[in-house]
């Protein structure tokens, strides 16, 4: 190879015959396929916006044994190039040396890649990176909770679940405690102003399409008293709007006065019982979801962390699947509103044509 025993860019150490090198397909660099893994890219990623191409010249010919043990040299961390041991910059990248190349980047303790020295959050991934917090530098979701990521919940590490949850994971973790001690229902606010379709928000497919087809069922079951309210409505409306308010006399407008008050009473009479029931059938549908969805969330979740457990080993692969399995979904959020109106819509025009073919 023309890269035998040169250094690794990444590790430093010899690439051997009989390793396992990655060759970057953009900037040619050689390395260890473990390094490349552990860092999810090219060690020379940030220069290749810059058009560096990696050469034999630029990297030192003699075995990486023969430079490390020299004292009047120093070979960069980044492209592998020789240089001065006194020197504070590659001088083929320009890299920093020492203290000042670890101030230079700040690495994501979620995705693993490097970031500039002042970034709040990951130009990768958008977690939170450089935090005091203890907890933040291995897990940025875990920050404010005071759980350490290794601390099991129900069999599965407290640093899985906030990888999982992301959004309210302070929140989920002390709720998931009780579920593994045996505790069965919680309340969850989330779910209930926004059931059936938080259950897409948190990707619990199935239990959504649960509740929409109660929901659309309880929807078509009170159509009847949904088309009373209207009607009444519309009745009571309907007076409202055929006074002549500018022309009419004061008698007129008495006698008006009196008929709008009996309309607002039949109105009351009549749509009392439906508002009743229309309102208490769809406030115990958004009680059921508000109690069942922390429960079924936790159910849902140790069936996909122990599913990624027996698929994927990799740190860094575990990680990422984790994410995806779990995590937010507005997108699913907003096509289950849209699919709740649409499906209510087009069972509501189909029922009333056939009401009416009879």
């Amino acid at each position: 190879m023309k890269y035998d025993n040169r250094p690794c860019p990444c590790c430093g150490k010899p690439l051997r015959a009989e390793d396992d090198v990655v060759v970057c397909p953009v900037c040619a660099t050689p390395q260890h396929r473990e390094c490349w893994m552990a860092n999810g890219h090219c060690i020379n990623e940030n220069l290749h916006a810059s058009g560096y191409i990696w050469s034999a010249d630029n990297s030192k010919t003699e075995t990486v044994e023969e430079t490390v043990s020299s004292s009047d040299s120093k070979i960069c961390h980044i492209c592998g190039s020789e240089n001065p041991a006194d020197a504070l910059h590659c001088g083929n990248c320009g890299a920093l040396f020492g203290e000042a190349a670890q101030q230079s980047s700040k690495v994501c303790a979620f995705c693993g890649k490097e970031n500039d020295s002042d970034a709040l959050h990951c130009k990768y991934c958008g977690a939170p990176v450089g935090s005091n917090n203890p907890y933040m530098n291995d897990n940025p979701y875990l920050a404010g909770t005071g759980i350490a990521p290794d601390e099991l919940i129900g069999g599965m590490k407290a640093g899985d679940i906030a990888v999982y949850t992301q959004a309210s994971t302070k929140r989920y973790l002390p709720k998931f405690k009780k579920f593994a001690k045996g505790k069965k229902l919680s309340f969850n606010f989330a779910a209930f102003f926004f059931a059936p379709y938080w259950f897409f928000y948190r990707k619990i497919h199935k239990a959504g399409f649960f509740f929409i087809a109660l929901f659309v069922t309880a929807s078509l079951m009170l159509s009847g008293f949904s088309a009373e309210l209207y009607k009444q409505s519309d009745a009571y409306v309907g007076v409202m709007e055929s006074f002549d308010y500018e022309n009419a006399t004061e008698e007129e407008y008495a006698a008006f006065e009196k008929e709008l008050e009996k309309a607002g009473n039949e109105f009351v009479a009549k749509t009392k019982k439906p508002m009743l029931i229309v309102t208490a059938v769809t406030t115990v549908l958004h009680l059921i979801c508000a109690l069942a969805a922390d429960s079924l969330y936790y159910k849902k979740m140790k069936e996909d962390l122990k599913l990624i457990d027996e698929s994927v080993k990799e740190p860094n692969m575990r990680r990422l699947m984790i994410s995806r399995k779990g995590g937010l979904s507005p997108l699913g959020f907003a096509i289950s509103i849209m699919g709740y109106n649409s499906l209510v819509q087009l069972l509501a025009t189909g029922a009333e044509m056939i009401m009416n073919s009879f």
